[in-house]
């Protein structure tokens, strides 16, 4: 099952990207020979009078074959034919609808999940059930004190906490049906942010929330994503990621199964990440990709001559490259697995 999740999010991905092309093509009457989702050997297809559309065996990947992209083509209304800004606009519609989709996703997410906020004062809401304190602090305990200071609030604890050194027994005062208590309570070392916890969530409640609401946090959060991932690609380039900590295709399938069993809304904020990454990802100024063909349309509509033979063949040894890259990849992806 989770590898079927796994191949049916990047195929929509890949699809609503392919989408935009081959709308934006049609629109402008420009011939489109096959519409293919994944790569490889034709699996099935159905052939219409102007488009044949195809499903491949490879679920990575899928095209939009363009006529007319080649020097050498003298197709009617071709690509090549068409003025600059079409072209500008056809390439670029694959980018967009991928941001389209993650805005959609994101709004219909906020829209049934709701805006969850916590409850300020000191309740325990949720006992970990690997807390060592599981049974020993209860749902709705009202925590008064630790080490002897006071807690206020809920941001209380963990500021408390930081400043308690070389220890991990404490005393905690806690409020309980009306009675005050005393209890001796552990810390517990939380390994992925490096700091001590109790083990223990505040008392949550679920706020639903207006479609100008719903349609403010989605762009807000698409917002921080896109500079999130922008980041990371200037790392990426900058020399300041580790190779080891790159994903491919491989890599993906396989964080797409882990996180699929922990339900819609965590497959959805995956499906969210990875369109705005492959969206960001095209708009890279690399030859074969779409921001590498975008920056020669830029350069046409600036009024510089570009050398269409010369350009062609940039972009096929900058598929070569991709190519190549995509297998190394993948290789470390298949190894960190073995691994």
């Amino acid at each position: 099952m989770s590898l079927l999740i796994a191949i049916l999010m990047l195929g929509f991905i890949i699809f609503v990207h392919e989408l935009g092309h081959f709308l934006s093509a049609k629109f402008f009457k420009i011939p489109v020979s096959e519409f293919a989702v994944g790569m490889g050997p034709q699996v099935c297809a159905m052939e219409t009078k102007d488009t044949m559309y195809s499903i491949r065996a490879i679920p990575i990947g899928g095209y939009v074959n363009i006529e007319g992209m080649e020097v050498e083509s003298k197709v009617e209304n071709g690509f090549n034919t068409k003025p600059a800004y079409q072209r500008l606009i056809v390439l670029f519609a694959g980018v967009f609808m991928n941001f389209l989709t993650a805005f959609i996703l994101l709004f219909f997410t906020v829209k049934l999940s709701g805006k969850v906020e916590y409850e300020k004062q000191a309740y325990v809401g949720v006992v970990s059930e690997k807390s060592i304190n599981h049974g020993i602090l209860l749902v709705n305990d009202r925590i008064l004190e630790i080490d002897g200071e006071k807690i206020e609030k809920w941001d209380d604890i963990p500021q408390k906490i930081v400043k308690i050194k070389d220890k991990t027994d404490i005393l905690v005062k806690i409020e309980r049906d009306g009675e005050e208590k005393k209890l001796d309570l552990k810390l517990m070392k939380d390994e992925i942010n490096n700091r001590y916890v109790l083990g223990i969530s505040p008392i949550t409640k679920k706020i639903e929330l207006s479609f100008k609401e719903s349609f403010v946090h989605a762009s807000i959060a698409l917002k921080n994503i896109f500079i999130d991932t922008l980041n990371g690609f200037v790392q990426l380039f900058g020399g300041k990621a580790n190779f080891k900590e790159i994903s491919g295709p491989v890599g993906i399938f396989k964080v797409i199964g882990e996180m699929s069993k922990f339900g819609f809304f965590t497959v959805a904020s995956l499906a969210v990440v990875l369109s705005v990454n492959i969206g960001i990802l095209n708009l890279l100024p690399i030859p074969a990709l779409d921001g590498g063909r975008i920056l020669f349309v830029l350069f046409e509509m600036l009024g510089f001559k570009v050398n269409k033979k010369w350009e062609e063949n940039l972009h096929r040894g900058g598929m070569v490259i991709l190519i190549f890259f995509i297998i190394l990849i993948s290789t470390n992806d298949i190894l960190k697995i073995f691994n």
